[in-house]
């Protein structure tokens, strides 16, 4: 892990504070000529540091850190869509179906004319899941 030299990290924090709007590359040409360990660091290597540091303890401190989700709340993803039972039942007898069909395949030829069918199956569940 890099190392954080404290002198800079202070400079920096105190330069951000007075001015929140200033660019990295200005804040870097102030720390170079303030701080003699900034000049060995690169304008991408100092951004991330010291810039993106303090930028980031200050969304932390002000409470903008991970969303936490509150009790009895689920994601959006969570959960199953509601469904008839009927459509349920119709796509799992078109899955069942399919498997079926392919387990019944013999020889390759079969197998082939099996998967070249998989469109049919698909719509056939397809048109179960919207009723």
């Amino acid at each position: 892990m890099a190392t954080v030299d404290e002198k800079l990290m202070t400079f920096v924090e105190e330069q951000m504070k007075n001015d929140p709007g200033i660019s990295s590359k200005d804040l870097f040409e102030k720390a170079k000529a303030a701080v003699t360990s900034a000049k060995d660091l690169s304008l991408r290597e100092f951004h991330a540091r010291y810039p993106l540091q303090v930028k980031r303890k200050a969304s932390l401190a002000k409470g903008g850190g991970r969303r936490r989700r509150r009790k009895g709340q689920t994601s959006k993803r969570s959960g199953r869509r509601s469904s008839s039972p009927a459509a349920r039942e119709a796509v799992r007898a078109t899955l069942l179906k399919f498997a079926t069909d392919l387990s019944a395949a013999e020889a390759r030829k079969d197998l082939v004319k099996v998967l070249a069918r998989v469109d049919d199956y698909v719509d056939a569940v397809m048109d179960a899941a919207r009723s």
